[in-house]
């Protein structure tokens, strides 16, 4: 019976705890958005052919467009042999931290909240 348990976990996904996913932040230099994605380090790291480390992934992450303003921004992230983040590269962009990301994403949102029209009171 544990055999089907480990089975079933297997297909479902289960198990993979919680270091399955990476988040990175970056902020787009062209439109100076910042943008959070997630790199599963399951699927989508491979096997680095040369160098120092052992994993990599690009990723290429996108603007809302929100304001009319599309850009991309690409991150190369290399790991070592416990797939733990060992080195970055950006280009577009800049790489930023988690609280600097919160506070990149406050700003972003307050200045659409002043870009927008006044609602008429009747």
């Amino acid at each position: 019976m544990n055999f089907f348990r480990q089975l079933a976990r297997l297909f479902s996904g289960g198990g993979g705890g919680g270091n399955r996913y990476l988040t990175v932040y970056v902020m787009s230099r062209r439109c100076q958005e910042p943008i959070s994605g997630q790199i599963d380090l399951f699927n989508e790291v491979s096997a680095a052919e040369e160098g120092d480390y052992a994993f990599y992934t690009r990723k290429v992450l996108h603007t809302t467009g929100e304001r009319r303003c599309f850009d991309q921004v690409e991150v190369n992230l290399y790991f070592d042999q416990n797939k733990k983040l060992a080195h970055y590269e950006v280009a577009g962009g800049s790489w930023l931290t988690e609280a600097e990301y919160e506070a990149a994403l406050a700003r972003f949102n307050a200045d659409e909240a002043d870009d927008e029209p006044p609602t008429p009171t009747p």
